[in-house]
């Protein structure tokens, strides 16, 4: 990352104590299904259908308190693995790990979100993912770039609008690099989507780390960055947009 120029941000605190392709592909237990994430003219994106017991192993995309997102490595598919506790070591961008699917699904704060899913335990690190086996497993994820942000273009949504038929997280190319501007209690990313600027909390605590440790309060991301930006679960009756992962280059 690299210096920029400050710029305002909203002045919001985020606490986010919660934890803030093709059909019918199966594989011990898991099958993936289609569902009409996006109005308009673009494909749909594959979802995961699994049954309690069933064990996945995942590509670590985002992790903020008891929720890791990540690409399950069975289907491609994108998911949000909600646990009762925190994983004793925060796992990185890139890692596998291992979890199983619990029959209650009480940790998922949001059963609205159809990537989400409630395991057993906390998710353990098992292995990592070599680079080009992980830009293989990005590539087919991306967020069509003729559609706003989760499909709707505001930067929230009211909790009782949500539905299964529209996905709570998504794989984002933006144009151009992005840009990081670090607050006293939280992160703002700025990147161009659709030609416009869009301005989101971060909830990326590694970004936030790297910033701190420089004594830094502006940076640029890396070329080719990827941000995972998810919908969190309802505060105060609605669902904010944030970048949950500034990812790069695997």
């Amino acid at each position: 990352m690299t210096p920029d120029h400050a710029h305002g941000g909203p002045e919001v605190q985020w606490q986010w104590s919660s934890g803030v392709t093709s059909s019918g592909v199966a594989s011990s237990g898991v099958t993936s299904t289609t569902a009409p994430d996006f109005r308009g003219p673009v494909p749909d994106l594959p979802r995961l259908e699994v049954t309690p017991g069933t064990v996945l192993k995942l590509m670590v995309l985002a992790s903020s308190g008891n929720q890791c997102a990540g690409v399950d490595l069975a289907t491609g598919v994108l998911v949000r693995a909600w646990s009762a506790v925190r994983p004793h070591r925060r796992p990185r961008v890139y890692d596998v790990i291992e979890v199983t699917i619990a029959p209650d699904w009480d940790a998922v704060p949001d059963p609205s979100a159809p990537e989400a899913f409630a395991v057993l335990r906390a998710p353990e690190v098992v292995g990592r993912v070599k680079a080009k086996r992980a830009e293989r497993l990005l590539r087919p994820l991306s967020h069509p770039p003729n559609e706003p942000l989760l499909g709707f273009r505001a930067p929230v949504v009211p909790f009782y609008e949500r539905k299964p038929d529209r996905p709570s997280i998504a794989l984002v190319e933006p144009q151009g690099r992005i840009g990081l501007y670090r607050r006293p209690n939280y992160l703002v990313c700025r990147f161009v989507w659709q030609g416009m600027v869009q301005s989101l909390p971060c909830l990326d605590r590694r970004v936030a780390g790297m910033m701190d440790r420089e004594g830094r309060t502006v940076a640029k991301g890396g070329r080719g960055d990827r941000l995972v930006v998810a919908l969190t679960p309802p505060i105060e009756g609605r669902c904010h947009k944030v970048v949950q992962a500034v990812l790069p280059l695997p």
